[in-house]
């Protein structure tokens, strides 16, 4: 039924899109006129795909103008007071705005869609330098694009999620054109090789975050410093309700420090590891802000770094020990659920870390060694029952062959005295 109403919805405004269009001067006259420009320069590609003329607006309710004035291109524009044409950058969140900010008018289209976006904007750094007279920054169009306008949620859209990185690095990647702000230009190149980069572009996890998402989008500002853990607490929440009741976050704070980035970094985030705590190699995170031996910071990661390391050899052996009596077919269904709660006891260890106590991080690891000795006590059992079993059954084989050379033996003497 959901594809039927949605097949019926898409019909429905393709054709009401179409009916626009046959009686819109702007559209016939323009179309026209691209037939004669290169394709890169036309301005009416995917026009009949725009989300605004799939609705039934038409080009005058952003341009202004006459489109009924077929046969007279000075009454269609330039003698009609309405009439925009090419919409400024600096007007463009006004021009947008006049519907986007009407909640009324766009309660029309749907009733999800947010009308503060325009309100967002102006107290972004984009709006904040559109407001100084710097037209370089983002306006409307610079994301969305200008004719072909598609919904946030079509793939083919500038801004849906896999495409923003590459849409905000239109600009912020290009050195000369940044060159008055000052800022790096590097941030896509490194969100690449990130772990959420990789998520996002390499495996179309759209649940991955992109510049959006830690930015914000229609208010874009940088994040100061006491916002940061927020920023990553909205998907890390665990994390951030173990760091922000810490020390260090207050000694952060104090500092001028930037929380989670001082450790794992902002654009060209990795996958976090356990070499990340281990003192004397080059991967120690904490030795960029401390000594590298001899200093409590080092001291609490080595004891950390016990704790995880002993976790894991622990599980690991328990999984090969299983997986290895599951081989021989031995029945252990029941010790997955041991292995399930040691993996999941570790993992909650590895977040622990960020209370920076190492009583809590012993504390969270206690159930994980419980359930890996729960689980490598079961599986040296099945181990043990399959060693007996293979005794038995070699007792039992040699047995059974003593009973059979006996009886042969007894049937020989019986064929001699007969």
């Amino acid at each position: 039924m959901k594809h039927v109403l949605t097949i019926t919805v898409l019909v429905f405004g393709t054709l009401l899109s179409g009916d626009v269009l046959r009686k819109d001067a702007c559209y016939a006259c323009h179309l026209a006129v691209d037939e004669d420009r290169d394709e890169d320069a036309r301005i009416m590609t995917h026009i009949d795909e725009d989300i605004h003329l799939q609705v039934g607006l038409s080009c005058a309710d952003c341009h202004g103008g006459d489109p009924t004035a077929f046969d007279d291109p000075d009454a269609a524009m330039w003698d009609n007071d309405t009439f925009i044409g090419a919409v400024p950058r600096e007007d463009q969140p006004d021009v947008c705005g006049k519907c986007h900010t009407d909640p009324n008018f766009m309660r029309q289209y749907t009733a999800s869609v947010r009308t503060d976006e325009i309100q967002q904007y102006w107290t972004s750094q984009h709006g904040k330098l559109l407001k100084e007279g710097n037209s370089k920054v983002a306006v409307c169009t610079s994301c969305h694009g200008v004719h072909g306008i598609f919904p946030k949620d079509d793939p083919r859209s500038p801004v849906y999620p896999t495409h923003v990185p590459e849409t905000c690095n239109s600009c912020h990647g290009n050195a000369d054109y940044m060159a008055e702000f000052n800022i790096p230009t590097d941030q896509f190149e490194k969100y690449q090789t990130s772990v959420h980069g990789k998520a996002l572009l390499e495996e179309n996890d759209i649940g991955a975050p992109a510049c959006n998402d830690c930015h914000g989008n229609h208010g874009a500002l940088p994040p100061d410093v006491v916002t940061i853990a927020d920023i990553c607490g909205t998907c890390h929440v665990n994390n951030r309700k173990l760091f922000i009741s810490s020390h260090l976050n207050y000694d952060m704070l104090e500092m001028g420090a930037k929380q989670c980035i001082e450790c794992h970094g902002n654009h060209g985030i990795q996958h976090p590891t356990d070499d990340l705590l281990k003192v004397g190699t080059q991967k120690f995170v904490c030795q960029s802000c401390h000594e590298q031996h001899g200093d409590k910071a080092a001291i609490l990661a080595t004891q950390m770094d016990s704790v995880i390391d002993s976790l894991s050899v622990r599980y690991e052996r328990a999984q090969k020990k299983i997986e290895h009596a599951e081989q021989l077919g031995m029945e252990v269904s029941d010790l997955y659920a041991d292995l399930d709660d040691s993996r999941r006891a570790l993992i909650q260890t590895r977040t622990s870390i960020h209370s920076f106590n190492f009583a809590t991080v012993q504390k969270t690891a206690e159930p994980g060694f419980k359930a890996t000795a729960n689980a490598l006590e079961g599986a040296q059992g099945a181990l043990a029952e399959y060693n007996q079993r293979r005794v038995n059954l070699f007792i039992m084989i040699m047995a059974a062959s003593f009973l059979v050379i006996m009886l042969i033996f007894k049937i020989k003497n019986m064929q001699k005295k007969s």
